[in-house]
């Protein structure tokens, strides 16, 4: 299951981007701002306390170097001139694709999205409005989704 994927450049959110190139010439610190700003929207989304506290506590574990390491590859794997969403069909795997109707969780080109819905092994789906952490946001949707993926192995 792909939560919030994006599979290529015009998917991903140019401040996104823009983080992980400064840090790429900077070091980790735009990282370590965005993780913080990350970690003070935890306190916005409707969850428990105690979930909420796990999550800060997460974020704050958050290691910014490897981070860096981490999302340096992400975008190079993004610029890789792939077609990503065709590399996925072509994996015969079964995949789901779990996505916000709005918002910054990533997205799907409309030339991807034709793709993957071609494909006989992916199942797009669009969570309806604007959701960031998905699995907390939506955690019901998204145990369904998950059920059904369980199920269909």
């Amino acid at each position: 299951m792909l939560l919030g994927i994006s599979l290529s450049l015009p998917d991903e959110s140019a401040f996104f981007m823009n983080v992980i190139r400064l840090s790429n010439a900077v070091g980790s610190w735009p990282l370590s701002l965005m993780k913080n700003a990350a970690g003070s929207m935890v306190k916005k989304i409707p969850v428990p306390p105690d979930r909420r506290a796990e999550l800060t506590a997460d974020f704050r574990r958050t290691n910014t170097r490897d981070m860096r390491l981490g999302l340096r590859e992400y975008l190079k794997w993004l610029k890789s001139g792939e077609d990503h969403a065709a590399m996925l069909c072509r994996s015969g795997v079964p995949a789901w694709v779990v996505h916000a109707e709005k918002g910054g969780d990533g997205g799907l080109t409309n030339a991807e999205r034709r793709t993957l819905e071609k494909c006989p092994t992916v199942k797009i789906v669009t969570i309806p409005g604007s959701v960031f952490f998905l699995p907390n946001e939506v955690p019901g949707q998204i145990a369904a989704v998950i059920s059904e993926a369980a199920g269909a192995a």
